[in-house]
C-alpha cells in the first residue's frame, strides 16, 4: 500500500491555534443547528403516500354497499394509473377506500384525478349516497394528540360550551388546523307526523318529501345592471323557521301543522363514551403542515390548562390526554439519548483502563458528542429532521466513534515509546496509519449502499436513508477529528507525568493492580490444574497399557466370541421367520444388523492385538512443568499479546493443524442455528394503554347495550388501584364496547404482557359477550401475536361458507388458540324479497318499496336547514315513541300506483348472519380469519402450520387463500432483499481493498474474518433467545463493515513489517503484537457501548434494535478473538499461495529452452514470498 507523505501532517502539527480556530467553529456551528433542528417522531415521508376516501350510506349493510359502491368506485379508479395498492371497507352506512400511491406521485394531482373518478361514478351510486370526503395521509398529518373531555352539568349546556367555546378556543391555538369531537351531540329540525293522520288523509308520502326537498334550495339565477353596477340575481327558498316548515301547504288545503308537527330536537346518538364512569367526549387535533409537532403539543397543553383553571369552568371541565405526539417524541429521543449516553459513558470508562490517562481519555473521548453533533448538524443543513431513526444511527455508532481516534493515539504513543520527538511521532504515526483507517471507514459505510438503492420501496429506502446516513456521517467525523485534531491534542497532552502526578499514580498503583493480580492468580490456578491433568491423564494410560498389554489375546478372542454368538442367534431367527416372509411379512429388513456387531469386534481385536505393545513400547511422557504457572505482564493487555504471542507461534508452526481446529470451531454454528428463532419485523408489546373489546352476540338498543357493558365498568372501577391505571375509557354502541385503560408511565415488554393476561383471566365471563384483546384493522397483519389467514374469491357470500369450515381447520392447529371469523360478530340481519312480477302487476317500483322501509325505520333526509350562520340537519318522519321494529315492518305499506299495497302481500322476510365489514383488496373480496398464537416468538411457524391446515379446503373456481400479505410471505421478501444486500455490500468492500491494497488475495484474508463474526452473531441470538428478525440482517451488513476494520489495521501493519524484515514470521508475530492493544480497545468500546441498546428496552412506538445490538456485539466479540488469530494464519496460506502461483506464471512465461524441469513445481520459500 503506498504511503501518505508526512508533509501534510508536519503541517497541521505545526499550526494548533489554525486548528484550534476550526475545531471551535465546527462545535458552535453544531450545536446551533441541534438547537434548532426540528423535531419529529418520524422524518418525512416516512409512511407511504396515500388517499383516503369516504363515502357515507345511511341506511345501508356491508352487502349493499360492497355491491352498490365499492364495485362500482372501483372500476373507475381502476383507470388511475400509480396506484400501487387499492382497498376498500364496505360497512354499514359507510364505505371507507384507502389507495396507496407511489413514492414519485404528484399527490396534489393525484388527488384531483381521485375526486374526478369519483364524480364520474356517482351518477351509477344509490341516490342515499352522501357527500364523498377525500383526504390525503403522510407522516407530518398524525394526529398531534388524542384526548378525552369530563365536563359535568346538564347536557345541552355541556354541548352548548363544547361548541361554542371550548373547541373553537383549542382551533385558535397557534399551529393547530382543526380539532374533532365525538359525543356531541348535534342540534336538528324534525318534522314529526302522526301515522293515522297522513293514513286518514290518503297522502303519498313519496309527493310529501319529493316536494318538501325540491322546494329547500337556494341558486343564483343570473346578474343585472343597475347604474353601472353588476347585481348578482339569486332566489332563495330555503326555510328560514320551523313555523315556516310547519305552514307549509299540502294537497288538499292540508299543511304540515295539520298532520304533525314540527321539533328541535338532538340528533340520535349512535355511540357513547364514558371516561371514569361518567359521560364523556372524545376529541383529536391535527396541526397545520408548517407547525413543529414539538411546540404546538406544548401550546395545545398550556391551552387545555388554561381552559381548565377558567373561572367560568372551574371545577366543571377536566382533559384528559390519552396521546400526545409531542411527548411521545421527546420520550423517545430522551430514552435513545439516554441509551447513547450510557453507551458513550462505559466506551470512556474502558478507554480509561486502557490508556490510564485522564487527559488523553478525553482527548478520544471527545470523538463521541462532537462527531455525533456534527451528524445532526448534516441533517439540519440538508433539510431534515431528528427523529427517533436518525437517533437510532447515532446511538449505533456511538461505540464506533473513538476506534479511528483510539488506532492514532496508540500509533503515535508506539512511536513516543520508540524514541521520536512529541512532533515527529504525531506527523509519522498519523500518516502511517492514515490510509489504513480511511480504508475501514470507507468499508465500514460502503455495505450500506445496497440497502439503501436495493429496494424499490420508498419508504424502507428512506427508512434506511434515515438510518445510515447520520450513522456513516458520524463515523466520516470521527476520521476527521481522528486525522486532522486528535494529533495535535496528543502531542500537547502525551509529554511526561510531572512529579506530582507520578507520586498520586504511585500511591495508587498497588490499589489498581490488586483485579490484574487476581486475574494472574485465576490463569495460574487455571494452568496447574491443566497441567496436572495432563500429568494424570498420561499416568493412567501408562498403567492401563501395563495391565492390559499382557492380555492382548484374551482380550481380542473375547469380542470376537461374543460377536459370534450373536451371529449365530440372528441367523436362527431369520432362519425361523421364513414362513412368514413367504406370506408377505417382513421380520428383518437387510444384513446390516447382523454384520454390525462382528466389524465392532474386528475393529476391537486388532486395536488389542496390534495397537496396545506398539502405543506401550512408544511410551507416553508426562507435559514437562513450566517455569511459573503466573502470567508475565504489567497489565491484562499484556496477558492478552503474551497469550495471543504463544497461539500465533504454535499456530505457524502447526498450520494443517490449527487450520482443522478452526474448522472444527466454526462448524459449531450447527448448534444455534439449528435453534434459531425467525421473526418478522415487529415490537415488543408495550405502551401507556391497554385495549380490548367486547361484542354483543345478539340484538341490542343503545340504552340495553350500556347495561350489558356496565359489569365490566364495575369491574374496572374496582380494580383501578389494583392494576395501576390512572383511567378508563368506555365508547360503545349497539354491537359493543371498547374499553381503554390508561396509565401515567409506559408498561414495557414481561409487565404489560404479564398485565394483559392478569385483565384476561380475572375479567367477568358474561353468555353471549365475546372478549377481544387486539384491534380489528382488516389492513394490519403485522402484529407479533396475531396469526391472519385471508381467503380471496369474487362473492362474500360463498367466502362466508368457506370460512366456516376454515375455522374448524384452523382450529385444530397447535399453538393457535382464540380463531374468529368476521361472521361471529356479524349482526343479525333481516332480507326482504320482492316477487318482482307481482310487484309490477300491482304498479309497485322497487325503489318505491325500499324507501317506504328506509322511511318507516328511520325517516328520510331532507336539505339541511340554515340557522344563525349554520347548517343542521332536517328530517322527515313518524312521530312515534319507540323505535321501529319487526311488527312495523310486516303492517307497512307501500304506496303504488293502484294505492296503498301491504309489503307481506309483494315480498317475503327472511333472517340470518351478514359481514359487518367486507373488506376489498385491489378488486377482489377477501375474508380475513385471526387467531391469537400462544407463543408470540413461534408466530411464523404457527403461520405456516396454519396455512399447510388451509389445504384442506375445497375452493370452487376463482377462489384461492391469500398469502401475499402474511408474516411468512413478508418476512420471506425482507429477508431475501436484506441478505442480497449483504452479499452485494461484501463485494463492494472487496473490490475497495482490491483497489487500496493493489491485490486480489489480500481482500480474501480481510474477508475471511466474517463467517466468524456470524457464528458469533448466531450464537449470541441462540443464548439470549433472541429471534432474527429484518432488523437483526441489518445489524450483520453493520457487523460486515466493523470486523473489517480490525483485519485492514492488521494486514496493514503487517505488510509494512514485510518490507523492513525479510523473515515473514517474525513480521506476522510482530505485527499482531502490536495491534492487539487497538483491537482490544476498539473492540470493547463498540460492544460495552452496545450493552445498553441490548439491555433497554424499545422506545415507545418505535422499532426494535435489540436484535441487531446483540448480533454486532457478539459478531464483534467473536471476531476480535479470531482476527488475531485465524487472519494472520489465512494470511500466510494466501501469500504462500501468490509466491507458488507467481512462480508457476514465471516457468511459463520463460522460453521453452530455458525452462527446468522442476522449477514449475518448486515453490519459493515462504519468508522470500510477497503479498
Amino acid at each position: 500500500m503506498s504511503r501518505q507523505q508526512p508533509g501534510f501532517f508536519h503541517s497541521l502539527v505545526r499550526r494548533p491555534i489554525a486548528l484550534l480556530v476550526l475545531f471551535v467553529t465546527l462545535i458552535v456551528i453544531s450545536v446551533i443547528a441541534y438547537q434548532r433542528i426540528p423535531l419529529q417522531l418520524f422524518p418525512s415521508g416516512f409512511t407511504e403516500p396515500g388517499l383516503f376516501i369516504w363515502i357515507p350510506n345511511p341506511g345501508s349493510s356491508a352487502q349493499e354497499n360492497e355491491e352498490l359502491v365499492a364495485r362500482v368506485v372501483e372500476e373507475q379508479l381502476r383507470t388511475l394509473s400509480g396506484i400501487e395498492e387499492m382497498r376498500s371497507w364496505s360497512e354499514s352506512n359507510v364505505v371507507r377506500f384507502r389507495l396507496n400511491f407511489s413514492g414519485s406521485a404528484d399527490m396534489d394531482l393525484a388527488k384531483a384525478e381521485v375526486r374526478d373518478r369519483v364524480e364520474r361514478a356517482w351518477p351509477s351510486l344509490p341516490e342515499t349516497c352522501e357527500t364523498a370526503g377525500i383526504w390525503s395521509e403522510s407522516s407530518d398529518s398524525l394526529p398531534i394528540t388524542f384526548f378525552g373531555v369530563k365536563l359535568e352539568g346538564d347536557p345541552d349546556r355541556r354541548d352548548l360550551l363544547m361548541d361554542r367555546v371550548i373547541v373553537p378556543r383549542l382551533e385558535a391555538v397557534s399551529g393547530i388546523g382543526k380539532v374533532d369531537m365525538w359525543g356531541v351531540l348535534e342540534d336538528s329540525v324534525r318534522i314529526l307526523l302522526d301515522e293515522d293522520k297522513v293514513a286518514a288523509a290518503g297522502l303519498d308520502l313519496g309527493t310529501v318529501i319529493t316536494r318538501l326537498a325540491s322546494d329547500n334550495f337556494a341558486q343564483p339565477l343570473g346578474e343585472l345592471e343597475d347604474g353601472g353596477r353588476e347585481l348578482i340575481l339569486r332566489s332563495d327558498m330555503r326555510f328560514q323557521t320551523p313555523e315556516e316548515i310547519a305552514e307549509f301547504p299540502i294537497e288538499g288545503g292540508l299543511r304540515i301543522k295539520d298532520l304533525g308537527r314540527v321539533a328541535r330536537v338532538k340528533e340520535v346518538q349512535n355511540q357513547v363514551s364514558r371516561i371514569d364512569g361518567g359521560y364523556a367526549y372524545f376529541g383529536m387535533a391535527t396541526k397545520d403542515s408548517q407547525s413543529n409537532v414539538v411546540e404546538t403539543t406544548d401550546r395545545f397543553r398550556a391551552a387545555m390548562t388554561e381552559l381548565e383553571q377558567d373561572p367560568a369552568l372551574a371545577g366543571q371541565l377536566a382533559f384528559l390526554p390519552f396521546f400526545m405526539q409531542g411527548d411521545m417524541i421527546k420520550t423517545s429521543l430522551a430514552q435513545l439519548q439516554r441509551t447513547a449516553l450510557e453507551g458513550g459513558l462505559l466506551s470512556v470508562v474502558v478507554l480509561l483502563v486502557f490508556l490510564r490517562r485522564l487527559r488523553l481519555t478525553i482527548c478520544v473521548a471527545l470523538s463521541i458528542p462532537v462527531s455525533a453533533l456534527m451528524a445532526i448538524a448534516w441533517e439540519y443543513f440538508g433539510g431534515g429532521s431528528f427523529n427517533v431513526i436518525t437517533m437510532t444511527g447515532i446511538t449505533l455508532a456511538t461505540g464506533m466513534l473513538v476506534d479511528n481516534a483510539v488506532v492514532v493515539v496508540e500509533n503515535i504513543l508506539r512511536l513516543r515509546r520508540a524514541g521520536a520527538s512529541e512532533d515527529e511521532a504525531a506527523a509519522e504515526g498519523t500518516a502511517e496509519i492514515a490510509l489504513a483507517v480511511t480504508l475501514a471507514t470507507v468499508t465500514t459505510v460502503i455495505v450500506f449502499l445496497p440497502l439503501i438503492f436495493l429496494t424499490d420501496q420508498a419508504a424502507v429506502r428512506l427508512l434506511m436513508q434515515t438510518l445510515v446516513v447520520p450513522y456513516s456521517i458520524s463515523l466520516f467525523a470521527s476520521l476527521l477529528l481522528a486525522l486532522v485534531f486528535t494529533p495535535v491534542i496528543v502531542t500537547r497532552l502525551s509529554a511526561e507525568r510531572s512529579g506530582r502526578q507520578e507520586r498520586w499514580t504511585a500511591a495508587f498503583d498497588p490499589l489498581l493492580r490488586v483485579p490484574l493480580r487476581g486475574v494472574k492468580l485465576l490463569v495460574a490456578a487455571l494452568r496447574w490444574g491443566w497441567f496436572q491433568s495432563l500429568r494424570a491423564c498420561a499416568f493412567l494410560e501408562r498403567s492401563l497399557l501395563a495391565v492390559l498389554t499382557p492380555v492382548r489375546w484374551p482380550l481380542a478372542l473375547l469380542p470376537l466370541g461374543v460377536a459370534a454368538l450373536v451371529l449365530l442367534a440372528g441367523l436362527r431367527a431369520r432362519t425361523s421367520s421364513a414362513p412368514l416372509t413367504a406370506f408377505g411379512i417382513q421380520t428383518g429388513s437387510t444384513w446390516l444388523p447382523l454384520a454390525g456387531p462382528p466389524l465392532v469386534a474386528l475393529f476391537v481385536a486388532a486395536v488389542a492385538l496390534f495397537g496396545l505393545g506398539r502405543m506401550r513400547a512408544r511410551g507416553i511422557r508426562a507435559p514437562a512443568r513450566p517455569p511459573t504457572f503466573v502470567p508475565s505482564g504489567e497489565s491484562l493487555v499484556d496477558m492478552v499479546i503474551e497469550l495471543n504471542q504463544r497461539l500465533l507461534a504454535w499456530t505457524m508452526q502447526h498450520r494443517l493443524a490449527a487450520s482443522g481446529l478452526t474448522a472444527l470451531i466454526f462448524l459449531s454454528i450447527v448448534i444455534p442455528f439449528s435453534g434459531l428463532m425467525q421473526a418478522a419485523l415487529s415490537q415488543e408489546s408495550s405502551g401507556d394503554e391497554l385495549n380490548f373489546r367486547v361484542n354483543l352476540q345478539g340484538s341490542f338498543t343503545l340504552g340495553e347495550a350500556e347495561q350489558e357493558l356496565r359489569v365490566y365498568e364495575d369491574f374496572l372501577t374496582a380494580k383501578k388501584a389494583d392494576y395501576g391505571f390512572a383511567h378508563w375509557s368506555h365508547r360503545f354502541d349497539e354491537d359493543g364496547g371498547r374499553f381503554g385503560l390508561h396509565f401515567d408511565q409506559v408498561k414495557q415488554g414481561p409487565d404489560y404482557a404479564t398485565l394483559e393476561k392478569r385483565v384476561k383471566q380475572e375479567l367477568p365471563r358474561v353468555s353471549g359477550h365475546r372478549l377481544r384483546f387486539y384491534d380489528e384493522d382488516d389492513s394490519d397483519s403485522n402484529t407479533q401475536s396475531m396469526a391472519r389467514f385471508t381467503l380471496l374469491g369474487p362473492d362474500s357470500r360463498e367466502l362466508e361458507r368457506l370460512s366456516q369450515r376454515a375455522v374448524q381447520l384452523l382450529e385444530r392447529v397447535p399453538g393457535l388458540s382464540d380463531v374468529s371469523s368476521p361472521l361471529e360478530e356479524a349482526p343479525d340481519q333481516i332480507e326482504v324479497r320482492v316477487d318482482r312480477d307481482l310487484a309490477q302487476e300491482l304498479g309497485v317500483d322497487s325503489r318505491a318499496v325500499e324507501s317506504s322501509i328506509a322511511y318507516a325505520l328511520g325517516g328520510f333526509p331532507l336539505p339541511r336547514f340554515q340557522e344563525e350562520g349554520r347548517e343542521i340537519p332536517l328530517r322527515i318522519e313518524f312521530d312515534e315513541a319507540e323505535t321501529a321494529g319487526l311488527p312495523t315492518l310486516k303492517d307497512l305499506s307501500v304506496f303504488g300506483q293502484r294505492g296503498e299495497v301491504p309489503l307481506s302481500s309483494i315480498g317475503s322476510l327472511s333472517f340470518g348472519k351478514g359481514a359487518r365489514s367486507i373488506f376489498r383488496r385491489n378488486g377482489k373480496t377477501s375474508f380475513a380469519l385471526e387467531g391469537k398464537v400462544d407463543d408470540p416468538l413461534q408466530v411464523l411457524a404457527v403461520t405456516a402450520a396454519g396455512q399447510r391446515a388451509l389445504q384442506e379446503l375445497e375452493l370452487p373456481r376463482g377462489y384461492s387463500i391469500d398469502t401475499s400479505d402474511s408474516l411468512i410471505e413478508q418476512r420471506d421478501e425482507d429477508m431475501q432483499a436484506l441478505w442480497m444486500a449483504f452479499l452485494l455490500g461484501l463485494v463492494l468492500v472487496f473490490l475497495v481493498m482490491a483497489m487500496f491494497f493493489e491485490s486480489l488475495l489480500l481482500p480474501f484474508t480481510v474477508l475471511f474474518t466474517v463467517p466468524f463474526a456470524l457464528l458469533g452473531s448466531f450464537w449470541a441470538l441462540f443464548l439470549t433467545r433472541t429471534p432474527l428478525d429484518p432488523i437483526g440482517v441489518i445489524g450483520m451488513i453493520i457487523l460486515a463493515g466493523v470486523v473489517i476494520n480490525h483485519c485492514i489495521v492488521l494486514i496493514d501493519r503487517i505488510r509494512s513489517l514485510r518490507g523492513e524484515t525479510p523473515d515473514r514470521l517474525t513480521a506476522v508475530l510482530e505485527g499482531s503484537r502490536q495491534r492487539v492493544r487497538p483491537v482490544l480497545m476498539t473492540a470493547l468500546t463498540t460492544v460495552v457501548g452496545l450493552l445498553p441498546m441490548i439491555t433497554a428496552a424499545p422506545p415507545r412506538d418505535g422499532i426494535d434494535y435489540r436484535s441487531l445490538a446483540v448480533i454486532v456485539a457478539g459478531g464483534l466479540t467473536s471476531a476480535t478473538f479470531f482476527t488475531l488469530w485465524v487472519v494472520p494464519l489465512t494470511y500466510t496460506f494466501l501469500d504462500d499461495l501468490w509466491a507458488c502461483l507467481g512462480a508457476r506464471a514465471a516457468w511459463w512465461l520463460r522460453p521453452p529452452a530455458k525452462r527446468s524441469p522442476d522449477a514449475g513445481s518448486a515453490a519459493p520459500e515462504p519468508a522470500a514470498s510477497s503479498g
